[in-house]
């Protein structure tokens, strides 16, 4: 019997159909390992928040405050606890997260950017198989279940030094005589809704971006165009701060009295 000889394309071919299989079944197995547990969160009902936006407004040339209007939230699932240094190192060593100056423990991460904080959100959105988000500057303020302080609503001077500098005095008034000492989670309580620490000295990033525009004389606002290269964090006054910043307290920070800290948390859409 006459033996037939294999040819080098055939070879090739078969190698090929075998390494496919092989990476088929790595993506199976992949795909079945099971799912990172999120971190705890807390749901926050629907309701309602009185919302200015921050930015520069003007009316007739002059620099004005537009006035707060009912804006209504649907209920949302937020992270209880700001993310952690521990949690966010696990991005880190998964190498999808920047290395940032402060690591290692239970603290809260601070010295993150907005580009850092959306970084991990898609990072904790694949291990989990969930969305994770920044919150929106609604969901925030309403998360925060109580009135806090807001650094637009001050004096309505007509240059727009006078006008920072009357931010940066509320700001003041605002923080009182707060430490910028970090303390663990739970460390400045909880609010009415469980959530953690929102009241404390870590500001947190938001998606909400800076805004400016022209006013009509009731106040209301006529034109409007974001600017997202500056970012707003909420805390104890909202604070505008450039979206590559690590550390406002040294500088970045956009307008008034910069953050102490600046961390973050995630909500949670499904």
């Amino acid at each position: 019997m006459t033996k037939r000889s294999i040819s080098p394309r055939y070879i090739l071919m078969a190698v090929a159909a075998s390494a496919a299989i092989c990476a088929a079944g790595y993506a199976t197995f992949r795909d079945v390992r099971p799912a990172m547990v999120g971190p705890d969160t807390v749901m926050i009902p629907a309701g309602e928040v009185s919302f200015r936006p921050l930015g520069t407004f003007a009316q007739d040339g002059k620099v004005r405050t537009p006035t707060a209007v009912p804006i209504a939230v649907d209920a949302f699932e937020i992270m209880k606890y700001q993310v952690s240094r521990d949690q966010y190192a696990a991005c880190v060593a998964d190498q999808a997260c920047a290395p940032v100056p402060a690591v290692g423990g239970q603290f809260p991460q601070t010295q993150v950017n907005w580009i850092d904080a959306t970084a991990y959100a898609q990072w904790l959105s694949k291990q989990t198989r969930q969305t994770w988000r920044l919150p929106t500057e609604a969901e925030w303020q309403h998360a925060a279940a109580e009135r806090y302080g807001d650094a637009t609503a001050g004096p309505e001077a007509l240059d727009p030094g006078e006008r920072m500098l009357a931010q940066y005095a509320q700001g003041l008034l605002l923080r009182g005589t707060s430490s910028p000492t970090l303390r663990p989670p739970g460390g400045f309580g909880e609010n009415s809704y469980g959530v953690a620490d929102i009241s404390g000295n870590v500001w947190e990033w938001t998606d909400g971006c800076v805004e400016n525009g022209t006013i009509r004389a009731d106040g209301s606002v006529a034109e409007r165009e974001s600017y997202c290269g500056v970012r707003v964090a909420g805390g104890v006054h909202r604070a505008a701060v450039i979206d590559f910043i690590r550390d406002a307290s040294v500088g970045g920070c956009a307008v008034g009295l910069p953050p102490d800290h600046l961390g973050f948390r995630l909500v949670r859409d499904g």
